[in-house]
């Protein structure tokens, strides 16, 4: 090999050398040295250990105390956490207020309600009688006074009263001249013309008599009613005042 080959290898392996040197600076030989110090370091402390636990022992054995229970330091406490800003806050729990009872009226009694009074029932209405029958023994004659004329008949069982109808021709028109309630003796006069006495009063036990004083003809009925209503007209008599005519003539 030329001397500048050998030359030019030299510096590459120098080159290469320093270049290792700076990416690892610690040689073989200085690691060694580094080791050798650490084991020389742990022998001396192994060995001061092992002083430090004779002198222990021996300070126990003679009485002199215990100084492992020796008094620890005190330790100071830690400054509680600032929460930060950004820390979420802890809700507070919401207290729900305890009802309070509130004392209640109770309503006012209502008043009783009256009892029931006792109401009396009306009485049954009484059913309404027939009207009677047709009147019997009806006659008419001339009176014995100037101008009378009177109507007779007969009493009947279920009438409380009678009344006698008038007219002055033989068909009529027939219209009421008087009536009487039998059962308190009241007469009421009906006839709308002139005329001197009318009147209606007993004749006998069971016969009534109707008496007039107009001074003319004159034609009639009568009918009896009650409460039920009036019968049925009885028979037409008529007569006429002191013409002549015999008092038996009841009959036109």
């Amino acid at each position: 090999m030329s001397d500048e080959l050998s030359e030019m290898v030299r510096a590459a392996a120098h080159d290469e050398a320093a270049a290792a040197e700076r990416e690892f600076p610690y040689s073989s030989a200085t690691l060694g040295r580094f080791v050798g110090d650490v084991r020389r370091r742990r022998a001396v402390g192994g060995a001061m250990l092992a002083v430090a636990g004779v002198a222990v022992v021996g300070m126990a054995v003679l009485g002199l105390g215990r100084p492992w229970q020796a008094t620890p330091p005190a330790v100071t406490p830690m400054p509680s956490p600032t929460p930060s800003a950004s820390a979420s806050p802890t809700p507070t729990p919401t207290v729900e207020p305890t009802p309070t009872a509130i004392p209640t009226t109770p309503p006012p009694e209502s008043p009783a309600p009256p009892p029931p009074q006792e109401t009396t029932p009306p009485p049954p209405v009484e059913a309404l009688p027939e009207p009677p029958g047709a009147v019997s023994g009806v006659h008419a004659h001339p009176g014995g006074g100037s101008g009378e004329i009177l109507v007779l008949w007969d009493t009947m069982t279920g009438a409380t009263g009678y009344r006698v109808y008038r007219s002055g021709t033989p068909d009529g028109p027939f219209a009421p001249a008087a009536s009487i309630d039998v059962t308190t003796g009241v007469v009421t006069i009906e006839y709308g013309g002139r005329y001197e006495y009318i009147g209606i009063g007993e004749e006998g036990p069971t016969s009534l008599r109707y008496t007039e004083a107009i001074g003319t003809f004159g034609y009639f009925w009568v009918a009896a009613f009650n409460a039920g209503g009036q019968g049925p007209a009885s028979g037409i008599v008529c007569a006429e005042p002191q013409n002549g005519l015999s008092p038996e003539v009841s009959e036109c």
